[in-house]
């Protein structure tokens, strides 16, 4: 406000910020994971958003998880990951479970395709060669009994390597056998 009048500025002159989308990869038949390689995880970006959206797995009972890479999907390095959960359509139940091998999102996934399984993870500092690399977001599952709960995510790969690798995976064995999963770059 200038004077009691109100001014806009344009987002374009801003700068940053910017959501670009990297690789869509569309899950139509069984598969044990979805990666996105150093095609698409490099030095282009430092920070990245991974959406999931209608993901089920082919069994009830599922835990989908992500790992991450420093030397292209070769190996992984330790990871440790954490979720809070809140049962939204009852409000008795909720907790947390921490010190994962890998980054949940989401546990115990319905196979009913009806049923979905949504979220969304913020990677940073990537290229970074000193730091950690840390993963937050938010995820919405129905489970096998078709209860629908709320999770908030966080975890971390225990390497100061740049990353180049991101991984979707059934955590508990299995597939992935229906949804999207899109990979965005932040622009800075």
């Amino acid at each position: 406000s200038d004077a009691g009048v109100l001014k806009r500025l344009d987002a374009s002159l801003i700068g940053g910020g910017s959501l670009n989308l990297v690789k869509t990869t569309a899950i139509t038949s069984g598969v044990s994971e979805v990666a996105f390689n150093s095609t698409y995880v490099n030095s282009t970006y430092n920070n990245y958003k991974l959406i999931g959206r209608g993901l089920s797995t082919s069994a009830d009972n599922k835990d989908i998880g992500i790992k991450m890479s420093v030397d292209n999907g070769s190996n992984f390095a330790t990871h440790v990951g954490a979720m809070i959960v809140q049962h939204i359509n009852n409000s008795s139940s909720g907790g947390f479970t921490g010190n994962l091998s890998y980054i949940p999102i989401g546990a115990d996934e319905e196979s009913d395709n009806n049923d979905t399984h949504n979220f969304e993870l913020t990677f940073f500092d990537l290229n970074s060669d000193s730091n950690y690399k840390f993963a937050t977001g938010n995820a919405t599952v129905v489970n096998q009994n078709g209860d629908i709960y709320s999770y908030i995510i966080s975890g971390y790969i225990n390497s100061t390597s740049a990353v180049n690798y991101i991984k979707v995976y059934n955590n508990s064995g299995g597939n992935l056998d229906d949804g999207s999963i899109s990979l965005y770059g932040i622009g800075e």
